[in-house]
């Protein structure tokens, strides 16, 4: 049967860039703010620092969802309220279900494998995805970094992981597109590791690297 695999979601098989964009159009228009290419470069600046300090454990999930609308709003010399927009985009966010083309076939493909999802996402606009795109049905278990306590690439994530499916780490492959968060983690938990990067970027920490899931499906088939 092969390793255990254990997916990131977003970038991985769901299209989080595509789905976060619907999301953040809706909310700026809601704010009386015109979406361009320059205000969703002004919020990405703030969004991917809070990020960073949140895989770092210096911010909070919630603090999170309201920090990086407040960034964008104080770039823009506007007073909206950012706790409203930040519970605005996850409910926006949870409504979308854009998954990556060839995702749900490649799952379809895999369905046999044991297989969870492991995930630095919030959970309400992680588990309404899921469900818009009915691929709930394709793992044992979501791992959602909200409901566990810690995040990628904290090796108490993995280690939380590994006691819920009862694997040991040489039993499971990561498979994901963040270096920082699920390449970094895998190699934190002693893992094996698949690096997947649909723009053909390479990884060193990897154990594997692939840039599509035809690629992903044949490496799949030898371990």
């Amino acid at each position: 049967m092969g390793k255990y695999l254990l997916f990131d979601a977003d970038g991985t098989l769901y299209d989080f860039a595509s789905s976060s964009r619907v999301a953040l159009d809706k909310v700026m228009r809601k704010n009386g703010i015109a979406y361009t290419d320059g205000n969703h470069q002004l919020y990405e600046e703030g969004n991917k620092w809070c990020w960073e300090m949140y895989e770092k454990g210096k911010m909070s999930q919630e603090e999170l969802k309201t920090e990086r609308f407040r960034i964008f709003f104080d770039k823009l010399n506007l007073h909206q309220d950012p706790f409203v927009a930040g519970d605005d985009y996850v409910s926006f966010l949870a409504q979308e279900g854009i998954m990556i083309p060839g995702a749900l076939d490649f799952l379809e493909a895999i369905k046999d494998r044991p297989k969870s999802i492991i995930t630095n996402g919030i959970a309400k606009t992680q588990h309404g995805r899921f469900d818009r795109t009915n691929t709930n049905k394709y793992f044992d278990h979501i791992f959602i970094s909200e409901e566990i306590g810690y995040q990628k690439p904290d090796k108490a994530f993995f280690d939380f992981v590994l006691n819920k499916i009862k694997k040991s780490a040489n039993e499971c492959l990561v498979i994901g597109d963040s270096e920082k968060s699920d390449i970094q983690g895998a190699a934190n938990a002693n893992m094996d590791s698949v690096f997947i990067s649909f723009d053909n970027k390479k990884s060193e920490k990897a154990t594997y690297n692939v840039s599509s899931f035809g690629e992903l499906l044949q490496l799949l088939d030898k371990i």
